[in-house]
């Protein structure tokens, strides 16, 4: 750690002091949020089915859900037919489905796309580093456990910050068998800042993996979640909330949705899986009984286009839904539908831009009202 990194670290967690809060009188996380990223991009119109649109068979012959088995949510539109208990959550009022979502000057490179989502930024300009670190750091890190923790996929989203985990973390902190030993120990003379501020950098690290390891091993809480890929991640995000390790940001994934060939078959099985791993989940944090304190956010790329291409698949798109599941929302659908009469060259023109979903996270589930996405602001609770 170098001293301008001492210097900032040092005023981050002044600032901490006077900054808006995501955490109780306690000391305990009052929210989190899931980020599950559907990384090829997935397609939304396969999603959200606007069933009643008979300009969507004509653009989709071989690959449109047929009317009969789409999960109607109302006399429009409905949900894939292997969305099941997403549907239900819907019923129940704890899916709030945003349609529309993308940014200015859509870009449809998968790389270049995904780190826009990650990095706050839009077609003309991005951040460099992850939205997150830039909020988090206004809470001040050391606040808890991890500020965050990506379990599958990459952690560009936590690009640019300090103490977050990665997909193998847990299970090194759970296998050393000297977490918290040396510390203090150090002969480096206190007269070498550089030193010093390197001791106590490993010191914080070792504190935290300590806090983390004695709280999952004492909670021998077991969940079941369905799912091989999505399911394991979620699996492990569920034991930390219910041990109460303070994290506040979990990041999964599920891929690949780039339905270049064949959709059919491989868009329904991941939709599927990804039913299946969100309804355990849901079951699960009931259980644990912090439902009301959770937001599970869907995100992806970009979308795919309106109309099906020679290979019975579809191509990289724009806009697309996304969902918003918590015990703590109002339930329904933003934003309207998918305009298939109003296209760009053969795609959705967005109309939500992710930002605003974020903003509406942050602010809505987390309580701070001032954020980096503020001036997007324009989904009212």
């Amino acid at each position: 750690m170098d001293r301008r990194e001492f210097c900032l670290n040092a005023f981050l967690a002044s600032a901490a002091l006077s900054a808006p809060r995501i955490c109780g009188a306690s000391g305990d996380i009052d929210g989190h949020i899931i980020l599950v990223e559907l990384t090829g991009a997935n397609d939304g119109l396969n999603t959200v089915v606007p069933f009643k649109n008979d300009r969507y068979y004509s653009l989709r012959p071989e690959i449109g859900i047929p009317k009969k088995d789409v999960l109607s949510l109302d006399n429009d539109q409905g949900l894939h037919p292997s969305l099941v208990g997403i549907r239900s959550l819907y019923e129940s009022g704890d899916l709030r489905i945003f349609q529309n979502v993308g940014y200015p000057e859509q870009i449809q490179s998968h790389f270049r796309s995904i780190e826009i989502w990650e990095r706050g930024g839009d077609g003309r300009a991005n951040g460099r580093e992850g939205w997150l670190v830039k909020q988090l750091a206004r809470l001040g890190v050391d606040r808890f456990d991890a500020p965050g923790i990506y379990l599958g996929g990459t952690g560009n989203i936590f690009a640019g910050g300090k103490h977050y985990l990665g997909p193998h973390s847990i299970g090194k902190i759970l296998s050393s068998k000297d977490q918290g030993t040396s510390i203090g120990k150090s002969s480096v003379s206190a007269r070498n800042a550089l030193l010093a501020s390197i001791q106590q950098s490993q010191k914080n690290h070792n504190r935290r993996a300590t806090s983390i390891a004695s709280k999952l091993q004492a909670d021998k809480t077991m969940f079941r979640v369905r799912g091989r890929q999505l399911g394991g991640q979620l699996r492990t995000v569920c034991n930390l909330i219910s041990a109460n390790v303070q994290i506040p940001v979990f990041k999964v994934t599920l891929g690949s949705f780039d339905t270049h060939v064949n959709q059919r078959n491989q868009h329904r099985n991941l939709l599927r899986e990804l039913d299946e791993a969100l309804t355990d989940t849901v079951a699960a944090l009931k259980r644990i009984g912090v439902w009301d304190r959770v937001s599970i956010i869907t995100y992806s790329e970009f979308g795919r286009r309106v109309a099906e291409n020679g290979a019975r698949g579809t191509d990289h798109g724009t806009a697309a839904p996304h969902f918003y599941i918590s015990g703590h929302v109002r339930g329904g659908i933003h934003g309207g539908m998918a305009d298939l009469e109003k296209l760009k060259k053969g795609d959705l023109i967005f109309k939500t831009d992710y930002r605003s979903v974020f903003e509406f996270a942050l602010r809505h589930h987390l309580g701070i009202d001032r954020n980096i996405f503020s001036e997007f602001r324009s989904i009212e609770s």
